[in-house]
């Protein structure tokens, strides 16, 4: 499945089951007989932010801890004060206030950089949202008529059926476009975690009349962070950084999976220490990403690794090395047919698309060529995975020994 569909469907799927276990629990007669259960999802989402909450700190994501101890205090603001008729002060008050708040924190959270917790900014994004929900709602708690006007206007202007103000929605919705479009552009799980903490606090509110409506909700949110954190960390253990494909981790990992036939190809960039020492590591960074994204493009059929400095593995399930000869024959010109301009970092387009245009237009004249050389080997269930890389990497070095820039099999 596509990481993109991935990112989009999680937050979906976690407020659909929200949504759907709050029917079914709340319809049915275990709700009303059990005090027990009522009290454990009462406090449901207390345990699973928390624990949402020491994932992000255990891996330094400041912003997902600082989106995590807002979702907590807007919880315990709703279970303390927001569990009565709106009509009533400070409820009134404290439901008009997170209803402006809780979409401006996501927004502040989308758009700031990320941050570990032991920098400055990343002790700000983790304490600026919570500190201004709590001091606020306090004063508001001691005065009942710090915001009494704004919020009777507000609750008598709802609509579409909920009991948010015009302004709140209109909030939420820049809120909502906000984190999708960043889902959509970006390759973080963030902004996912954020578009469901949109939909699920704005059905929260929306609706908060409905029985447990918030409790269903804020574990919905607890689940979802908890996922896109552990898929983030499962990404770091498993995931090059530099070329955003898989590492040596993750293709011992898919080796284990193999049965039956299958083939390896080592990818070995040649001359590459010359590229770094000629033109620096910055661009020799920027080489490897480009076979990274040429091998992606080009692999049909097989998954790429980074294996090591300039070194990549592809590998081919349920496929001959005679099969694949020809797809790596196609990856070899990609990569040697690619024009790769040295630029000058101040000289250097903003957009992607300028970039892409002024590369199709050089015609050839770029300062770098890069070429590759390869070594493919087969291999079946009943052979040891670490021979038959062994075998590949011979044949690799063949084609090295040979003149480079070819493919050589075992």
């Amino acid at each position: 499945m596509p990481p993109l569909l991935m990112r989009l469907l999680v937050p979906l799927l976690c407020f659909a089951a929200a949504l759907f276990l709050r029917g079914e629990v709340v319809g049915g007669p275990l709700w009303h007989r059990d005090e027990d259960v009522a009290f454990l999802l009462r406090n449901l989402p207390y345990i699973l932010l928390l624990l949402a909450m020491l994932l992000a700190l255990l891996s330094h994501h400041a912003v997902e801890a600082g989106v995590t101890l807002s979702m907590l205090c807007i919880y315990w603001l709703i279970q303390t004060y927001l569990q009565v008729r709106l009509e009533t002060q400070p409820a009134l008050q404290i439901y008009y206030l997170i209803s402006l708040v809780a979409p401006c924190s996501i927004i502040f959270y989308a758009l700031i950089p990320e941050q570990s917790w032991r920098q400055p900014l990343g002790l700000l994004a983790i304490g600026l949202s919570p500190m201004v929900l709590l001091i606020t709602s306090s004063l508001l708690a001691l005065n009942e008529n710090f915001m009494a006007a704004s919020a009777q206007q507000g609750l008598a202007a709802s609509v579409f059926g909920t009991h948010l103000s015009l302004l709140s929605i209109s909030v939420f919705f820049l809120c909502f476009m906000i984190c999708l479009g960043l889902s959509i552009h970006r390759q973080k799980t963030l902004e996912s975690s954020l578009l469901g903490c949109t939909l699920m606090i704005f059905a929260t509110l929306g609706w908060i009349q409905l029985s447990a409506i918030s409790a269903f909700m804020f574990a919905g949110i607890g689940v979802l962070l908890i996922i896109n954190l552990t898929g983030s960390l499962l990404n770091i253990g498993f995931r090059d950084e530099l070329t955003q494909i898989g590492n040596r981790r993750a293709l011992r990992q898919a080796a284990k999976a193999l049965r039956g036939p299958y083939s390896v190809a080592m990818v070995d960039a040649d001359y590459f220490k010359k590229i770094n020492d000629q033109f620096g590591h910055d661009l020799g960074d920027q080489a490897l990403r480009v076979i990274a994204s040429l091998l992606t493009k080009t692999a049909e059929g097989a998954k790429p690794f980074r294996y090591g400095g300039e070194e990549f593995c592809l590998l081919f399930k349920s496929k001959s090395k005679q099969e694949v000869l020809q797809t790596l024959e196609q990856i070899r010109l990609a990569i040697a047919n690619y024009d790769m301009v040295v630029r000058n970092k101040k000289q250097r387009p903003k957009k992607p698309q300028q970039g892409e245009k002024r590369r199709g237009a050089s015609k050839r004249s770029g300062e770098l060529r890069l070429t590759v050389s390869i070594g493919v080997a087969n291999g079946d269930g009943s052979r040891d995975f670490e021979q038959v890389l062994k075998q590949a990497d011979r044949a690799l070095y063949r084609a090295k020994a040979k003149g480079r820039n070819q493919v050589q099999a075992a």
